[in-house]
């Protein structure tokens, strides 16, 4: 039954028809909005990660496989050019990513007035896209064909670049700790000496 779906689209209309926000749907299920968004992104899913996210949404999986509301993913396919609205993608992406707006701006050439008129149409002119989509590092493909094999791809991509990030301010926290604790070492065998050295002048003075 899941081949004939795209899972993680459905997820998401499910969670929008249930006005479950995502942000609040990655808390419930305990990571960040970040990974929430990998996971809506994903063509199939674990039958266990399935049951859980169900769960947190108060369904079955069968209620998840039978939801009548939502189009096939052949339809989907089918009207995504008519359907997506490229602001709205715009926007959605700098969700996603985090972005910092101003900086965004910048990389876009533009002011950020200009960034929020483009939030606001429906279709970006074929010199838009394309600084849209050079600022955000990514193919026009991805952009306009968002839940995509390349977008997934892209997805996991932008995830393991948090996790690096991540990884490499925890090391460098680490290593700020080890150099503390060796500067802490090096005072405590410090004072230990100036102990000692207290300690014999003062039975010197006594003999």
């Amino acid at each position: 039954m899941s081949r004939l779906i795209h899972m993680g689209q459905r997820l998401k209309q499910i969670l929008k028809q249930k006005k479950i926000k995502i942000v609040d749907f990655a808390d419930m299920a305990g990571f960040t909005n970040q990974i929430a968004h990998y996971h809506l992104r994903k063509s199939d899913m674990k039958r266990s990660t399935l049951e859980k996210f169900c769960e947190i949404i108060g369904i079955t999986p069968e209620d998840f496989y039978e939801w009548n509301s939502v189009p096939s993913s052949n339809s989907e396919k089918g009207n995504e050019h008519t359907v997506l609205h490229h602001g709205g993608r715009l926007m959605e992406l700098i969700g996603e990513r985090g972005l910092n707006k101003t900086r965004l701006a910048k990389r876009l050439g533009m002011s950020r007035r200009t960034m929020y008129n483009l939030f606001e149409k429906e279709n970006f002119g074929a010199e838009e896209l394309d600084r849209v989509v050079r600022a955000l590092e990514m193919t026009t493909n991805t952009f306009l064909h968002p839940g995509s094999m390349e977008d997934s791809r892209q997805a996991e991509n932008d995830e393991m670049l948090a996790l690096r990030e991540k990884y490499y301010k925890l090391l460098e926290e680490h290593n700020q700790l080890l150099k503390s604790y060796s500067s802490l070492k090096e005072g405590l065998e410090t004072a230990k000496k100036d102990i000692l050295q207290l300690r014999k002048q003062a039975r010197s003075k006594k003999g």
